[in-house]
């Protein structure tokens, strides 16, 4: 999903009363959450249209990472796109990935399961985060839409359906998810009906009556959707973008102190994880795998160890590094 453009017309947080606006003690800890978005075996989603990146990111780069935010105390968010561009499900019922094995699709998941889910909310990021699936006939439909405009003109029952075979998926694969990520993106306007597709979704495959959701930007968690029955669907909403520029290498040394500096600054100052620390409410920010995986070259994840180190040194007694669900739940809680 690529947000990385400057986002305007957020929605406004705590609708309808149902969720805290901000932190009303001062000395209250900052949540805070780092969202990782296209994930999936083997596979760089940038590379479905794009020649000039690696066709692939190396399952013990994503090893590195959950071991980085392990030892550094960072939870989050993490998709896992179930049959990223068509090629194959993750549960292997379709065959194995091209080039590769059982027995290293399995080495993913299992990756996954140690040093991911501990620590990240993962999600689907729908079914291929490129063209619709054909959930019938188990094939990639030709296009020309994309997934994320597909859905947004489907009803109600079509979504749920749409969204329960991508959890589905990663469920068979013995990943469970904790709600949604939109590929791209999903009108706002209908985030009613997003909501409210994923937690009936979640609900019919896991037994969950209470999802995040990851489709917009904005300030902090917002209830999206809550039924009469207490089902509650809550948009993440960061606020803070990536460095997607790193997703095509050729970064310098100076590139990446400035990416780091843009969030945070040496001296823990200045920069875009400061300014939301100030503002007492949240800090939620987002990346890519291609992004972190910089073309090979490691250059995004080398700007978030920076920044993290950073964060953690300068704000460590500020923060409370939580999962997707556990800040959306800290702003939005479950009805009782």
């Amino acid at each position: 999903m690529n947000r990385s453009l400057i986002f305007s017309g957020w929605i406004l947080a705590g609708l309808l009363g149902l969720c805290q606006t901000g932190l009303a003690d001062e000395a209250a800890k900052i949540p805070t959450c780092m969202i990782v978005d296209d994930p999936s075996p083997f596979f760089n989603m940038r590379s479905l249209k794009d020649t000039n990146v690696c066709h692939e990111i190396p399952t013990s780069f994503y090893a590195e990472f959950g071991q980085w935010a392990a030892q550094n105390g960072v939870k989050g968010k993490f998709s896992v796109v179930p049959c990223l561009g068509g090629i194959n499900p993750i549960d292997g019922s379709l065959g194995e990935y091209p080039g590769h094995t059982r027995e290293e699709r399995l080495a993913w998941i299992a990756m996954i399961k140690e040093w991911i889910a501990p620590r990240f909310t993962i999600t689907p990021e729908v079914i291929t985060h490129w063209y619709v699936w054909d959930i019938a006939a188990k094939r990639l439909n030709a296009g020309p839409q994309t997934e994320n405009n597909w859905l947004a003109a489907q009803p109600l029952a079509v979504q749920t359906e749409y969204i329960a075979e991508a959890m589905r998926m990663l469920k068979n694969a013995g990943i469970e998810a904790g709600g949604l990520t939109m590929c791209w993106s999903y009108p706002k306007e209908k985030n009613a009906t997003l909501g409210e597709a994923t937690v009936r979704a979640a609900e019919k495959v896991l037994g969950l009556k209470y999802v995040m959701v990851f489709n917009d930007p904005g300030e902090q968690p917002e209830v999206i959707y809550r039924g009469d029955d207490g089902a509650t669907a809550v948009s993440l909403h960061p606020a803070v973008t990536d460095v997607y520029d790193h997703t095509f290498g050729k970064k310098t040394e100076q590139d990446i102190l400035q990416d780091a500096d843009r969030y945070i600054t040496a001296d823990g100052q200045r920069g875009l994880f400061v300014e939301q620390i100030k503002k007492g409410k949240c800090l939620i920010f987002y990346t890519h795998a291609q992004s972190l995986y910089g073309n090979g070259a490691k250059s995004g994840f080398r700007v978030f160890q920076m920044a993290v180190e950073r964060l953690n040194r300068h704000y460590g007694n500020r923060i409370e590094w939580m999962t997707g669900l556990e800040i959306c739940r800290k702003f939005c809680p479950p009805p009782r």
